[in-house]
């Protein structure tokens, strides 16, 4: 019985220890905040920021065609 009294409390310490340190690698960011509003930023910011990662290279592509067209529409 005392055995199982020690694996057990072994046991429980090894777990505690691994959600400590589960717990200080989470992240600390605006997502995990108890605020509603500070929340809706984080997500907005983020999702501007994928958006902006994703539509920069269309930018400079659309950029690029448009001064190959303007170049050669004014040669005509």
């Amino acid at each position: 019985m005392d055995s199982n009294i020690d694996y057990l409390e072994k046991r429980i310490a090894d777990l505690e220890k691994k959600l400590e340190s589960l717990q200080n690698d989470i992240p600390q960011s605006g997502i995990m905040s108890d605020s509603f509003i500070k929340r809706a930023f984080t997500i907005f910011g983020h999702n501007l920021t994928a958006g902006l990662m994703i539509m920069i290279p269309f930018y400079l592509l659309f950029f690029i065609f448009g001064m190959l067209f303007f170049k050669s529409a004014l040669m005509y």
